[in-house]
C-alpha cells in the first residue's frame, strides 16, 4: 500500500510562496496539484515567476477559475467538487 497523497494547494494572497510550497512538496513523491482562485498570477514579479518556472519544470497540473491563467479552467463550484478529491488542502 502507498502512502503517498494527493495535495492540493490554493492560490490566492501569496502566489510566490504558494508555488514555492508547490515544487518542494513533489520531493514527497505525492501528488501535488496548484488551483489559482479568482485572480490572475502576477507574472511581472520575480517572487512568483521563478516558482512558476519551476512548477512548470516539475509539471505540475493547474486549475483556475480565471481563463486568463493560461491553464485548464473550471467554475468555482467545480473546483469545490474537485478540492474534494485530495487528502490535503493547503490554501495560500
Amino acid at each position: 500500500m502507498s502512502d503517498s497523497k494527493r495535495i492540493a494547494i490554493v492560490v490566492r494572497e501569496r502566489q510566490g510562496e504558494a508555488l514555492r510550497v508547490a515544487s518542494g512538496l513533489t520531493l514527497a513523491d505525492d501528488t501535488i496539484e496548484v488551483f489559482i482562485l479568482d485572480r490572475k498570477l502576477d507574472t511581472g514579479d520575480p517572487e512568483v515567476v521563478k516558482p512558476l518556472e519551476l512548477a512548470n519544470e516539475l509539471d505540475l497540473r493547474f486549475w483556475s477559475n480565471n481563463a486568463s491563467n493560461n491553464v485548464a479552467v473550471l467554475t468555482l463550484e467545480d473546483l469545490a467538487r474537485k478540492l474534494l478529491e485530495y487528502d490535503l488542502v493547503i490554501p495560500y
